[in-house]
């Protein structure tokens, strides 16, 4: 039995749209390869049931198994795009704003001696 989130019932509509469409991307990358729900379950370890819960993007499943039915996939390198720190345009922005405005030559030379 698989154990209630109370995280997973208040997602935002957006975020709850989004795992549902990674499930639906699961699920054509699977047929693609010509797989059905048990060959893949099994070589996830993981049940048939579970599988079906992240296909239809069940805000429950574990990161694990979601990483898992990647690697089984070959895909798990697109792990390394989520989140990924040149992607993000919010934080590249804040970083630039805390820039200094003008940068002053320090008064110890020493510094440059080689």
């Amino acid at each position: 039995m698989t154990k209630k989130t109370h995280s997973a019932a208040s997602l935002p509509p957006e975020v709850t749209d989004t795992l549902s469409r990674l499930g639906d991307h699961l699920r054509i990358a699977r047929k693609r390869r010509h797989m059905t729900l048990e060959e893949l379950s099994a070589r996830m370890f993981v049940t048939r049931k579970t599988l079906a819960r992240l296909e239809k993007g069940d805000a429950g499943v574990s990161l694990a198994v979601l990483a898992s039915a990647l690697w089984a996939l070959g895909c798990e390198k697109d792990l390394l795009e989520i989140a990924h720190p040149e992607k993000d345009k919010v934080g590249i922005y804040r970083e630039r704003q805390r820039l200094p405005k003008r940068v002053r030559p320090s008064g110890n030379s020493d510094d440059l001696d080689f």
